[in-house]
């Protein structure tokens, strides 16, 4: 069982903290760990702390079913150990006060059919530290709500001043409510309406205001909400309209993320009153992509920038000063801070490089020292990893691409195998934090490529528009001339080029076969997309059932991708180029894909068979799309080893 266990060095709070932590990744270590090492889920996760700063909870993934832990910090003893149906994947957890966890849960509820994506249902209960069993939340049975609609809410808040409360959102009603954490019941404080995707709170738990967002006329509109009043704030007509991000500390506006005629997204202040919108936060290099949320006011404490290079713009200063202490202690290493204790006495900090994985301190301010709590991968101590470094390279237009290249670990002479890894989205993006499968990759000897091409997130406005309708076309130029410039520099060995990819990374490995052919060796696609004609089938006409479950970012395929009738969609189709496949093929997918269809994978696999290609298709059992299970990762990483093996 997991035990809290002192740092190996206690590490002094003060006006400078010079004590480095443990380094994970020392030379000494003379064979790799295997697939069951970097496979596994993290062995502990989404530590947290109780408001008093007594206790924490975790997860524990050292079983063959994740267990939940509740610990006493002061007594170093466990309160409760929470076993869980196996069916059951852990999302979250949190506590809403000094006694009572609330546990966010999924299930996966697989499609009929091939040509259709899973779904993934989420569940909120909340369980005591001093035993007895969990309440759904909201309840089950009583106010006339049934299983469906409790795995159709989601969090709003999870501590508003009111005790034993939680703010929720209904996707079933379209509306907000108040859960009682002790019994489940709930009533409901404000009522939405078709459009609405998004509510804010204040302390109290009281509704300030709503987002509603009509993706079939692009109309969005902020509303301020005060009693029964409703006041249009802010309207916008388009297909990329603003976020709202949550609750200025002063509670009389809003944060809302949005470009406003800039050309990288910022952090803007919206008033409540319906005044105008004043900058709070920007860069000329990055976009503000995200934010960071008082624990207890629920206020937006700072903003997260996310360029080329990532940092934390901090708009209330004590939060700055607990995160500079902190920042003192780690220099070299990106630091998340999970949660604090009211008094803020004690806080949890997460440590990470790409080079280290994660590993939880407890922060005590009082008594100066720093203690681990747990590590992602507690078995890579000693461990040698590879080299992480960030680059640019030159597209053929001129632009200057973002990338990180992980060199493999140990030393190496000479051009060698490298492995292109496109993220997933495409309006995503890779972050310079410890990734499980680069590591995986890198201490195989392979040199690993992650290049932010045209269409990822955080780059600025047209950097990301310069990738709509380019599936296949720009965004992929983009890799290839990163295959390319690392064939330039010597890095690469252009007989030893692999092109691996997970959702649209997988697409785009196919997309490398089929029509870059000379440029791989081999291909594997995971949970990727082969026919875009079918994707828009299987995706847009859901549009018309789920517009009140699903975002903004999500409602508008057809701008990213392209009309199901656009015939350039067959072009870029990778399962309409088989022919010119010269490659070994591994295709790898979930049966639980709540994304991306079944039948995407299954029927490029056999359009390949027939065309006499080499293809390998491997079939990961009650997976899904994020490969949530240590078991299904495993097989993929002794699939994808074996495979590069053979053919890089």
């Amino acid at each position: 069982m997991h035990r809290v266990r002192p740092a190996v060095a206690a590490l002094v709070l003060a006006a400078a903290l010079a004590t480095d932590p443990p380094v994970i990744g020392a030379e000494g270590a003379s064979a790799p760990p295997g697939a069951e090492v970097f496979g596994a889920l993290p062995a502990t996760t989404d530590v947290v702390l109780t408001p008093d700063g007594k206790r924490l909870a975790w997860v524990d993934n050292g079983f063959d079913n994740p267990r939940v832990v509740m610990f006493d910090i002061t007594a170093r003893k466990e309160l409760r150990v929470l076993a869980l149906p196996e069916r059951l994947k852990i999302r979250r957890i949190f506590w809403n006060d000094d006694e009572t966890l609330v546990i966010t849960f999924s299930e996966t509820r697989s499609a009929p059919v091939s040509a259709q994506a899973s779904r993934e249902y989420y569940v909120n209960i909340a369980y005591d530290a001093g035993g007895g069993e969990g309440r759904m939340l909201p309840a089950m049975k009583g106010n006339n709500i049934d299983p469906r609609r409790a795995m159709m809410t989601y969090l709003v808040r999870a501590r508003p001043a009111k005790p034993h409360t939680l703010i929720m959102a209904s996707f079933a009603c379209v509306c907000l409510l108040e859960v009682d954490t002790n019994t489940g019941e709930f009533t409901q404080i404000k009522a939405g309406n078709v459009h609405t995707i998004g509510w804010v709170v204040n302390r109290e738990g009281s509704p300030v205001a709503r987002e509603d967002w009509d993706w079939k006329t692009r109309a969005y509109r902020v509303y301020a909400l005060s009693g029964n009043s409703v006041r249009d704030i802010l309207h916008k007509d388009d297909s990329s309209p603003p976020r709202v991000a949550g609750l200025l500390g002063d509670n009389t506006g809003l944060v809302v993320l949005a470009e406003n005629g800039r050309p990288h997204q910022a952090a803007w202040a919206l008033p409540l009153d319906g005044g105008p919108m004043r900058l709070l936060a920007e860069d000329s290099d990055a976009d503000v992509t995200s934010v960071y949320t008082d624990d207890y006011s629920g206020a937006i404490t700072g903003v997260y920038l996310s360029g080329s290079k990532t940092r934390i713009d901090w708009l209330d200063p004590a939060s700055q000063h607990r995160y500079d202490l902190v920042k003192k202690a780690f220099p070299k290493l990106e630091i998340v801070l999970y949660g604090r204790a009211a008094d803020d006495t004690r806080i949890i900090a997460e440590a990470q490089s790409p080079m280290m994985a994660p590993v939880y301190y407890l922060i005590d301010f009082s008594a100066h020292r720093a203690d681990i709590v747990a590590e992602h991968y507690p078995r890579l101590a000693g461990v040698q990893l590879g080299e992480f470094k960030e680059i640019t390279y030159r597209a053929r237009d001129g632009t200057q691409i973002p990338a990180y290249l992980t060199l493999p670990a140990g030393q190496r002479s000479g051009p060698g195998s490298l492995v292109v890894l496109p993220h997933g989205g495409p309006q995503a993006r890779d972050l310079p934090q410890f990734d499980w499968l680069v590591q995986f990759l890198a201490t195989r000897g392979y040199a690993v490529l992650q290049p932010q091409f045209r269409g990822s997130v955080g780059f600025g406005d047209a950097f990301e528009r310069a990738g709509y309708r380019q599936w296949g076309g720009l965004m992929q130029d983009d890799l290839t001339d990163g295959v390319r410039a690392m064939i330039e520099q010597g890095i690469a060995d252009q007989h030893h080029v692999a092109i691996v990819g997970m959702s649209y990374g997988g697409y785009a490995a196919l997309a490398g076969a089929a029509f870059t052919p000379e440029l791989y060796a081999c291909a594997v696609s995971i949970n990727g997309i082969s026919d875009l004609r079918a994707l828009m089938r299987a995706e847009v006409p859901m549009y018309g059932v789920r517009v009140r479950y699903i975002s903004a970012a999500q409602s508008n395929w057809e701008e990213r991708i392209g009309k199901e009738t656009d015939t350039s969609l067959d072009r870029h189709s990778p399962i309409n180029s088989v022919s010119a496949i010269r490659s070994p093929v591994l295709i790898v997918y979930g049966s639980g894909d709540g994304i991306v269809p079944n039948d995407q994978s299954e029927h490029m696999a056999e359009v390949m068979r027939k065309a006499g290609k080499a293809v390998t298709l491997a079939k990961l059992p009650d997976e899904d799309h994020w490969l949530s299970r240590t078991e299904t990762r495993v097989q993929l990483l002794q699939t994808l080893e074996s495979f590069l093996r053979e053919h890089l």
